[in-house]
């Protein structure tokens, strides 16, 4: 079924300023992901989680019929086989893209040069907005000095400003500056 098709079926389900970006398949279901508007090109964007938001809508291949599911509801086999691999390249292009740095920036990047348990290599700290500079800031800790130093040209580069506090955790602008 093609998404004009799904659109036109869903169309009292889907939420106004939302749209279909992504379905998974399999020999009965159709699993439909939908996302806001303003997100159309973007992968994702902490700044519009919602959590304990709608969940993905089943489609029943054979009788059409539908209803909203919780996200583990999905098979993980499903998730397994649309799952595409970060790189650098595609880290880097998200930031650009949406003018902003996702927590799960930063855990891809960490995966990228440690496979296993992140949490060996990484603590994620706290986000917070400072009012005497009204922007948003994140805070990380890398347990290797390498690690966040590479992270830190890495974000230079995006002109993504931050810097490495007396405790060793880094703390990064959320928003790139602007050229």
């Amino acid at each position: 079924m093609t998404i004009e098709k799904l659109e036109i079926l869903l169309k009292d389900i889907i939420e106004e300023g939302k749209y279909i970006y992504k379905t998974y398949e399999d020999k009965d279901y159709i699993y439909v992901f939908t996302k806001l508007k303003t997100l159309k090109g973007i992968d994702y964007d902490d700044r519009y989680a919602i959590v304990g938001g709608l969940g993905p809508i089943l489609v029943d291949k054979q009788t059409k019929e539908f209803k909203r599911i919780h996200f583990m509801d999905v098979p993980s086999e499903l998730h397994k086989k649309y799952y595409v691999e970060p790189t650098i390249d595609s880290i880097a292009k998200g930031i650009i893209k949406r003018q902003y740095v996702n927590k799960g920036d930063m855990l891809s990047f960490v995966e990228i040069y440690y496979k296993g348990e992140r949490d060996e290599y990484f603590d994620y700290g706290k986000v917070f907005y400072d009012y005497k500079f009204e922007k948003e800031f994140i805070k990380v800790n890398f347990k290797i000095k390498e690690l966040r130093d590479k992270f830190i040209s890495f974000l230079e580069v995006l002109n993504v400003k931050c810097k490495v506090e007396d405790d060793g955790w880094l703390v990064i602008t959320r928003v790139p500056e602007q050229s």
